[in-house]
């Protein structure tokens, strides 16, 4: 059983249920703990849906992914005295917008790909920061991995790849990208991989994004 997220305290208790259904449980072991990975199905009373960056609701196929709104009896109205927060929360309809970007199947279970601030967003189109970040954590030299999207002047953004080598491993940076074609597009491919002794990390070890695009506010990407 899994909330949307442990620190969405705005469909507090919770919204979604992950169990797998009959049809996936099989000896398909695989598929049935992809099955359990997933977020789930909303509870009864609580709605998903996801749109693109236009509010346009997208298909619900189990591959297209946009920004996860919900809403619900016990999902919140507003919140307390801060109307300018409450106005950007919600969309026209009044549907709750949690900050996540996901995929729902066919058979209402959603799953959590990330979040809406960690997105690349290059060309009108969005790039998974995790997809690419769980990717290059596959590479046997690579320990840690991290994406931020640098500005582009003919993109918009562009994704830059960080890495923290395994103790004793070198790790070229043109490997790297070699390691992750076939992996994710062509088109989501980093423009540059950047070796760093260690990534910034908060108290629960959640790596720091914000420092990181602190750290590379100056940082200039070979291909601007």
């Amino acid at each position: 059983m899994q909330r949307l997220r442990p620190d969405l305290t705005e469909i507090s208790p919770i919204g979604s249920v992950s169990i797998p259904k009959p049809t996936q449980v099989s000896k398909d072991r695989e598929a049935e703990y992809s099955a359990r990975a997933r977020q789930g199905t909303p509870l009864f009373g609580i709605e998903f849906k996801i749109i693109d960056p236009e509010g346009r609701r997208l298909p619900e196929d189990g591959r297209t992914s946009g920004e996860l709104l919900v809403r619900g009896p016990w999902v919140i109205s507003g919140y307390y005295k801060d109307e300018n927060a409450t106005q950007s929360a919600f969309d026209a309809e009044g549907w709750f917008r949690t900050g996540d970007v996901a995929a729902i199947d066919r058979e209402g279970s959603m799953q959590i790909v990330d979040r809406t601030k960690d997105l690349v967003k290059s060309g009108g189109e969005w790039i998974s920061s995790i997809e690419l970040e769980n990717a290059a954590i596959g590479h046997p030299d690579v320990a840690e991995a991290a994406v931020i999207g640098l500005p582009h002047p003919k993109w918009g953004e562009r994704p830059l790849l960080v890495i923290v080598a395994k103790p004793s491993r070198e790790i070229p940076p043109d490997a790297v990208i070699e390691f992750l074609k076939g992996k994710v597009a062509k088109w989501q491919l980093p423009d540059e991989v950047v070796l760093l002794s260690e990534i910034p990390h908060g108290a629960t070890g959640k790596v720091l994004k914000t420092q990181l695009r602190e750290i590379f506010k100056d940082h200039r990407l070979p291909t601007a």
